[in-house]
C-alpha cells in the first residue's frame, strides 16, 4: 500500500503540471495579425502647398517627382480641383470633369504646368514647373487645385472615377483675402473598446470644420491612472493633416506603450482617464480649444488567470505532499 501511494503521488504531480502547461500555452499562443502595407508608386515634393495670394498676383514654383517602383512608368499630368475623401483628413480626390464644371472654388484655370506628361525612371528625379495667375476680379475665398500624376491605367478612368491621394500629386490650398473664420466642432472622442488586456489602445476623434477655411487641429491626449497620476502624453495629429471647409475629419490614433509600468514607476492598469486638448486656429491659436474626456480599462486578465492557476497548483501540490507526509508509516515486518 505504501509503494502504491509513493507511485501515485508523482503521477498526480505530473498530471497537474501537464494541465498547467497546457493552460499556459493556450493563453499565450493566440495568433498575431499581420498587416501588409502597400508601397507608394511615386513621391512628390512638396507634399502640399498652402498659399496666401492677392487678386492679380502671379506665383511660380516647381514640383519634384520621383519613381518609387523598379519599373519605368509614364504619367499624365492633370490639373484639377479636388475634394477631401469623406472623414479622412489630409487626403484629396481629384474632381471628375462634371464635378469640375460645378466647382465654385476650383483654381484649375489659374495653374499651368511646364509639361503634360512625364516618364519616371527608377532612382531619378523630374521637375515640373508651375505658374499660378490669380484673376484680377476673383472674390475672397479658399481655392483648391491639384497637380496630379495619373498612370496609364488610371488615365483610362479619368473623367468618371479618377482617384488620387496626396501621395500621387501635390494639392494647393490658395487663400484669397483676409478675415477667414476658423471654427470647428468636436463630434466624437472615444476608444474603440472599453476594455484592453495591454496598453495598446486606439483613440477615435471626429472633428467637423464649420468655418470657411481649412484647419489643422493639433494637441495632445493626456492619460491618467486610478491614482490620478499621469502615465502618458500622446501627440494629436503630429503630421498636421488638414480638414477642408465644410468637411469632417476622423483621426485614428494608436497608442502602444508595451509596459504596465512607466519610467516614473506609475501603474498603467485599471481604469484610465483620457483627456483630449486640441487647438485648430492660426489666428488666436489658444482661443476656444476643443476639449473632451473618455475612459477605459486595462486589465491583463490572461496574466491574472495564469498567476491564479499557478497559486492554485502550488497549493494543491503542497497539500498533497503534506497529506502524504502525515500518513502513518507501515512498520517493517
Amino acid at each position: 500500500m505504501k509503494n502504491q501511494n509513493l507511485l501515485a503521488a508523482p503521477l498526480r504531480y505530473k498530471t497537474i503540471a501537464y494541465i498547467l502547461i497546457t493552460v499556459i500555452l493556450f493563453f499565450v499562443s493566440f495568433p498575431t495579425n499581420l498587416f501588409a502595407q502597400s508601397s507608394l508608386s511615386i513621391g512628390t515634393a512638396p507634399v502640399s502647398e498652402k498659399l496666401t495670394l492677392k487678386p492679380g498676383q502671379i506665383h511660380s514654383g516647381e514640383i519634384v517627382v520621383w519613381n518609387l517602383s523598379n519599373t519605368t512608368t509614364s504619367y499624365k499630368i492633370v490639373v484639377r480641383g479636388f475634394r477631401q475623401i469623406e472623414n479622412q483628413p489630409g487626403t484629396a480626390i481629384i474632381l471628375t470633369e462634371d464635378e469640375e464644371s460645378r466647382a465654385l472654388y476650383s483654381a484649375s484655370k489659374w495653374l499651368t504646368v511646364s509639361k503634360s506628361t512625364v516618364e519616371l525612371v527608377p532612382n531619378k528625379n523630374e521637375k515640373i514647373y508651375y505658374r499660378i495667375e490669380v484673376p484680377e476680379d476673383v472674390t475672397k475665398g479658399e481655392y483648391l487645385v491639384m497637380v496630379a500624376f495619373i498612370s496609364e491605367a488610371e488615365n483610362k478612368a479619368l473623367g468618371t472615377a479618377a482617384f488620387t491621394t496626396l501621395s500621387s500629386g501635390t494639392p494647393f490650398l490658395i487663400k484669397i483675402g483676409d478675415d477667414f473664420v476658423e471654427n470647428a466642432e468636436l463630434l466624437k472622442f472615444q476608444t474603440d473598446k472599453n476594455f484592453y488586456e495591454t496598453p495598446a489602445v486606439r483613440f477615435i476623434t471626429r472633428i467637423k470644420n464649420i468655418g470657411d477655411t481649412h484647419i489643422s487641429p493639433v494637441g495632445e491626449i493626456v492619460l491618467t491612472n486610478i491614482f490620478q497620476k499621469e502615465v502618458a502624453r500622446i501627440p494629436f495629429n503630429p503630421n498636421f493633416q488638414s480638414i477642408l471647409r465644410e468637411n469632417t475629419g476622423e483621426y485614428d490614433l494608436d497608442w502602444n506603450y508595451g509596459s504596465f509600468i512607466t519610467k516614473d514607476k506609475q501603474l498603467v492598469l485599471g481604469p484610465i482617464k483620457a483627456q483630449l486638448i486640441v487647438t485648430y486656429r492660426n489666428f488666436q491659436p489658444g482661443f476656444s480649444p476643443l476639449v473632451a474626456e473618455t475612459s477605459f480599462w486595462i486589465i491583463p486578465w490572461k496574466y491574472i488567470v495564469l498567476i491564479l492557476l499557478s497559486i492554485i497548483t502550488i497549493m494543491i501540490i503542497w497539500r498533497l505532499r503534506k497529506r502524504n507526509n502525515n500518513k502513518p508509516q507501515a512498520l517493517p515486518k
